[in-house]
């Protein structure tokens, strides 16, 4: 019995040995890995536990027109952080909405019993925060809650941005009274437009990113907590003008305390930006709309680039960029005017007559002599169906060249159905009627430019999916489905005036670096018109009679020494008690620097409305470029001369 009594003990003391064994060799393999094979990451964990990293923000470039004048800085702006905060789920409103009436803590405390633990610290937390908040900015409880429950948390402290653009003086104010380590109120690059609303619809405005957007961008190097251009220049041109953050590895102590400053990389500001709107010409053509909806653009005919862009009502950019109140905000979306519309480029109006020119094209294309003639009688008749004419009592015999001068309806009743709808369709398509322009700003609309294959789309019902001969005779003068913004006319008629090839609009004249680096932003061609020189000199020759014809229809902008081509349009619509009013061309006839078009929504006859828009810009224009300019080069030529009598004077003093 003790021989086995023995040999059991000694089992079990080996047993123990080899666990002790096992033991201590996983120790040594930890150790080994921890101080061996791991030891960098650690040692990176470490260090990151130490070393805090500060993002410096860049400069967000500037924002100027083409003769330098500052349309868009940063200035300093306050918002209001809050950290750590609760991510509230939609069962909390309702206690939040509960208990933000009561006045003490006990209140609260009682009414918050019944609920899991959680949930008590969460709402008692959220709820004292935000009686805070708005005891030092006086805000709304209510909206405050709403921020609460829907700003997103950002970063490793759940931070979220509860008032975006907060006013200096509270700012400053409650900076002193804030005792609350969750509550912060923070400097940022706040976007100011010294002119407020001038050109609103083509600089933008800049606001916090959202959500959606920074999944978008992230991997472009933006922060949750960027803010981002949201309509114009502003956003089209971000990427530009943002610049490239810099960052700061400081040593920090146990407390947070700077120690030291470890490594940093500076950051990089962004271009500034120069348009190509003059906006003393910008200033003259707002005011001139005051009162009237509308759009009015002027364009380089042989760059593309928009001197002019109005779009009316314009909109305070100071206002859209900051927090709008929402009794604002209602009446900026419920207008009748559409201030939020950049109607120059998502505004869609039947283009009326100025469409003349187009069809015509289409019409000389397909074969039909410039010659040929209709009898306009007042009236059209196509089976049951009259169109009426420009004028009830007729213009008599006409042929391509009368019918633009005195926009004659029945020229282009009769000879669409000739040229037939596919002609018309196809070169309404060369000069980019139903596309983007390309224009370098966001929310561009295509229009509609209607065919048989479009209504059989368009309709379900198989009754209205037909294509009648009576919707080629509306769209061959403007009218019918037909649809377009006034860019895109203004981009036809700059394809017309440089002899047919089409430009990209733009809105940039140059950009510069903040080493001064200058990049000029170059014209680049969208299209050459597939059509023949011959019908394109018809036409440019056809533009000149309704300024310059005894008929023509729109002889105000008959301007002594000064040519300008022109087609007036007087469109339909719905929404207004008078017709729109239109008119495109282009200046000088001979030589074309220039393209404007003008609509006046419900303006009526397009020679008066949009003529006297277009006559007050021409006219302001000439006395700015043309004037000037030539008083500039007499006076340089004056100079001159008087420089070379004095050398003269001066040789003849020498000799005696």
């Amino acid at each position: 019995m003790r021989e086995l009594d023995k040999e059991e003990k000694s089992i079990r003391f080996v047993a123990f040995l080899i666990l002790v064994g096992i033991v201590f060799l996983i120790m040594v393999i930890q150790l080994f890995s921890l101080q061996i094979l791991n030891a960098s990451q650690y040692a990176e964990q470490a260090l990151q536990n130490r070393i805090r990293t500060n993002i410096i923000k860049a400069t967000r470039g500037e924002i100027y027109d083409r003769e330098g004048k500052l349309l868009a800085k940063n200035t300093t702006g306050y918002q209001l952080i809050h950290s750590h905060t609760h991510t509230l789920e939609p069962k909390d409103l309702a206690l939040l909405n509960e208990v933000k009436n009561m006045k003490t803590v006990q209140e609260i405390d009682a009414r918050l019993s019944s609920e899991r633990p959680a949930v008590a610290k969460r709402i008692r937390e959220t709820i004292f925060d935000i009686n805070k908040i708005s005891q030092l900015t006086a805000y709304p409880v209510d909206y405050l809650i709403d921020r609460f429950f829907k700003q997103q948390r950002m970063g490793t402290d759940k931070k979220i941005l509860v008032i975006e653009d907060l006013d200096k003086q509270v700012a400053l104010r409650a900076i002193e009274k804030i005792d609350n380590d969750r509550i912060d109120i923070v400097e940022y690059n706040k976007r100011f437009y010294p002119e407020d609303s001038l050109a609103s619809h083509v600089i933008g405005y800049v606001k916090p990113i959202s959500e959606k957007e920074y999944e978008q961008l992230k991997k472009d190097g933006y922060r949750n907590s960027d803010l981002i251009g949201k309509k114009g220049v502003e956003r089209s041109y971000d990427k530009e003008m943002k610049g490239q953050d810099g960052k700061e590895n400081v040593e920090v102590d146990a407390k947070g305390n700077v120690i030291r400053q470890v490594e940093t990389s500076e950051s990089v500001a962004g271009k500034n930006i120069y348009l190509s709107i003059d906006m003393e010409l910008q200033k003259y053509m707002t005011e001139a709309f005051e009162g009237k909806s509308g759009a009015f653009i002027a364009m380089e005919a042989k760059t593309g680039k928009i001197i002019a862009f109005v779009s009316n009502p314009e909109i305070s950019l100071n206002l859209l960029s900051s927090r709008i109140p929402d009794n604002q905000w209602n009446e900026l979306v419920n207008s009748k005017a559409k201030p939020l519309v950049n109607k120059g480029i998502a505004g869609l109006y039947p283009p009326g007559s100025t469409f003349k020119a187009i069809t015509g094209m289409g019409i000389l294309e397909s074969g039909i002599s410039p010659t040929e003639t209709v009898t306009s009688t007042g009236q059209y008749r196509y089976g049951n169906l009259i169109f009426r004419d420009s004028h009830k009592s007729g213009n008599g015999v006409t042929n391509f060249a009368k019918s633009i001068e005195q926009s004659v309806n029945t020229y282009y009743y009769v000879f669409s159905q000739k040229a037939g709808v596919k002609n018309i369709v196809k070169y309404a398509k060369e000069f980019g009627i139903g596309a983007k322009t390309g224009i370098d700003i966001p929310g561009e609309m295509v229009g509609t430019l209607p065919s048989p294959e479009w209504k059989k789309n368009r309709f379900k019902k198989k009754q209205d999916q037909k294509w009648l001969p009576g919707d080629l005779i509306n769209m061959s003068i403007g009218q019918g489905y037909v649809l377009v913004t006034p860019i895109q006319i203004a981009s036809a008629y700059q394809a017309i005036a440089n002899n047919g090839v089409q430009l990209k609009p733009t809105l940039i004249d140059r950009f510069v670096s903040y080493t001064g680096k200058v990049e000029n932003n170059m014209p680049k061609i969208q299209r050459k018109l597939n059509v023949s020189a011959k019908n394109l000199k018809l036409l440019q020759n056809a533009l000149k009679l309704p300024v310059s014809g005894y008929g023509g229809t729109a002889k105000l902008l008959k301007i002594e020494g000064y040519p300008v081509s022109a087609k007036t349009g007087t469109a339909q619509n719905s929404g207004f008690k008078d017709h729109h009013s239109w008119i495109a061309g282009y200046f000088p006839s001979d030589n074309p620097e220039i393209v404007f078009v003008s609509i006046v929504e419900g303006g009526g006859y397009g020679g008066v409305a949009s003529g006297n828009m277009a006559l007050k810009f021409i006219l302001k224009y000439r006395d700015k470029y043309v004037i000037k300019k030539a008083q500039a080069e007499m006076q340089k030529k004056r100079e001159e001369e008087e420089k070379k009598k004095q050398q003269a004077n001066n040789k003849n003093l020498v000799k005696r």
